[in-house]
């Protein structure tokens, strides 16, 4: 590269704190954003490691697919997708994709653990887009409904994000009592609609997310 284009380069890196420039040599070092990236790759490695055995015991279990996921910057990110043993149709979610958080099971049931006052900074900036006649639009709808889900302890999704998709999607904690991940059991509605009334699946789904969460450090006796 040229030294011209070089320049540029690091001055965009250093700008976003990948790189820092030492100011009596001139030279550049990695930056902090390079260690945040690192604890968070450390940190979702270490869940799905956790969390894997679980996942596949309950997808061969309930026969439904499984998710395992994380916020970044309140969106959903997902770490691991186990697909179903059933026949189902297209779902959009894929591992290392994206997807909002107040419309999905997953994302609500982290969002509910989310100081709420940030939560309301970031959807009253980006606003709650629709997708479906059930996705909630309005944010004291949605502060209610989280308080709901962290008073229970899981949330629903009812095909709010893809209309023919339902869940029930249950947090993970860790030794901090931090809500870190969720994993959610997803099917048809055709098959799991009113998801409510599955308590069978509900009391399983909870139950791999008490055993990873134990598995990441969290006293379940608290």
């Amino acid at each position: 590269l040229s030294s011209s284009t070089t320049f540029r380069l690091l001055a965009t890196l250093t700008n976003h704190n990948y790189v820092e420039r030492q100011e009596q040599s001139g030279e550049y070092s990695l930056g902090l954003a390079c260690l945040e990236l690192a604890r968070a790759y450390h940190a979702s490695n270490t869940i799905r490691r956790a969390a894997l055995p679980h996942l596949q015991k309950l997808r061969d279990k309930t026969l439904e697919t499984v998710h395992l996921a994380v916020l970044d910057k309140l969106e959903v990110v997902y770490l691991e997708k186990l697909h179903g043993l059933h026949a189902i149709g297209l779902m959009t979610s894929r591992v290392g994709g994206r997807l909002p958080s107040h419309c999905t099971g997953l994302g609500k049931a982290l969002l509910a653990y989310v100081n709420p006052q940030e939560v309301r900074e970031y959807f009253g900036q980006h606003g709650l887009t629709g997708y479906t006649g059930t996705t909630i639009r309005d944010l004291d709808e949605l502060m209610a409904h989280l308080e709901q889900i962290r008073h229970r302890g899981y949330a629903f999704d009812h095909g709010e994000h893809e209309a023919e998709v339902c869940c029930v999607a249950v947090p993970l904690f860790d030794f901090d009592d931090r809500a870190v991940a969720a994993l959610s059991v997803s099917g048809p509605r055709e098959r799991l609609d009113p998801i409510e009334d599955r308590l069978d699946l509900i009391e399983t789904a909870r139950q791999a997310a008490r055993d990873i969460s134990a598995r990441l450090g969290y006293n379940l006796s608290e």
